[in-house]
């Protein structure tokens, strides 16, 4: 929902689900013929027996409550005015949903009165939130839960998946019964491992950025074509055709990744052109936030100087057609040789890129860490006192309501 559909918005933590009774919309802002409320807390049904009549009786009664997922038609009122007819959706003792018509000025009407018998207005991703975490035993299982609904990759949600009773919550469980036994050397290696795996684990989960930079004409664009499997980007013998990025999102292996094709790193465009500076400052941001970096050079030219690159670079030696060499990359080649133009040598550049970002090491039932907070215990797991290690546990174990 566009946070501007109602005023008033508050942001609702999930621990509030509870102790609250919340107002959410469902629906996205704009016209349309059907929009849908949630009420749901613990005061849902005196909120909704003092503004719903089943039927078209205005006269206030009791309201009986139907059984779950049944319907019941009426109007919403105000003080006996005649708000709207909708349609209540009884999803449980304490939730409703009200289907009115889509008109935001009358969604806005209803929301409001709502808040006025004291309803929380919150938005539909904390809504989300609060109702994963009412329906999740340890806080470890509603985190799982909520990144699923976000993975890039089924992997994504087969790693997070295994977390809830394996995984993360099955090694603290262990080492929580086991810390007479486990010495600390073993349990900070331990944290070590899982606090790395987290990191790759997060690629697969999240998806990765790789930036496809390099000096102009050497081929990034026609790689980047060649990736998309068809023409995203238009190419030219001519220097600096690409002034703006232009991305691209594909599977590498177990990867969601988008490819970003930026403007060639030229010290002496950027000084003669405005528009060539501002593209060559694009490209360097792209470059600070990335997770890897291809870096893209003609191989019929004499090596550039090289640009300082503060992240994983792949270098990719490329027009070999031009000079008859066979494509080339193993392991131990500093340089990925391709023919973009001809696409030859793109399945030895993928297996570089999975390679150099690890992830094919990563099994779905490993323990891992996926939110800042499990990483954050770990971290005191390393640095603090032998003494706090069960509370640290106890912490990551969680209740979901705690």
């Amino acid at each position: 929902m566009n946070k501007s559909a109602v005023r008033g918005l508050q942001p609702l933590s999930p621990d509030m689900s509870t102790h609250q009774t919340t107002a959410c919309v469902l629906t996205s802002r704009g016209m349309a013929a059907i929009s849908s409320i949630t009420l749901a807390g613990k005061a849902a049904k005196e909120i909704l027996e003092e503004v719903f009549r089943p039927g078209n009786d205005t006269a206030k009664q009791s309201l009986t409550v139907p059984p779950s997922n049944s319907i019941v038609h009426g109007v919403i009122v105000d003080k006996e005015q005649v708000i709207d007819e909708v349609v209540v959706g009884c999803e449980s003792e304490n939730t409703f949903v009200i289907h009115c018509h889509g008109n935001p000025l009358l969604v806005e009407q209803i929301v409001k009165l709502l808040q006025s018998l004291g309803a929380v207005l919150t938005d539909a991703e904390n809504f989300a939130a609060a109702l994963v975490q009412s329906n999740s035993k340890t806080t470890i299982e509603a985190e799982a839960k909520l990144a699923m609904r976000k993975s890039a990759t089924l992997l994504g949600v087969k790693i997070l998946q295994a977390q809830i009773d394996g995984g993360l919550s099955a090694w603290a469980h262990t080492c929580l019964n086991s810390l007479d036994t486990m010495s600390p050397e073993e349990i900070h290696q331990q944290c070590i491992e899982i606090l790395e795996r987290g990191k790759i684990a997060k690629r697969i989960i999240d998806g990765v950025h790789i930036v496809i930079a390099g000096p102009p004409n050497s081929g990034k664009s026609t790689l980047l074509n060649c990736l998309a499997g068809q023409q995203q980007v238009v190419v030219s013998e001519m220097a600096g055709t690409t002034r703006d990025w232009v991305s691209v999102t594909c599977r590498v292996g177990p990867l969601n990744v988008e490819f970003i094709d930026t403007a060639g790193l030229d010290a002496a465009l950027a000084n003669n052109d405005s528009v060539e500076r501002a593209a060559q400052d694009m490209t360097g941001q792209l470059l600070a936030s990335c997770d890897l970096v291809l870096y893209v050079r003609d191989i019929t030219q004499p090596p550039t100087a090289p640009y300082p690159i503060d992240k994983p670079v792949i270098h990719v030696a490329n027009k070999c057609d031009l000079i008859g060499k066979s494509p080339a990359g193993g392991s131990g080649d500093p340089h990925v040789t391709i023919s973009a133009k001809d696409m030859i040598g793109l399945d030895l550049l993928t297996h570089r890129i999975i390679d150099t970002l690890q992830v094919e090491g990563i099994r779905p039932g490993d323990p891992i860490v996926f939110t800042s907070r499990q990483s954050a215990l770990l971290e005191t797991l390393l640095q603090g006192p032998e003494n706090a290690w069960k509370t640290r546990f106890h912490e990551l174990l969680s209740s979901a309501s705690a």
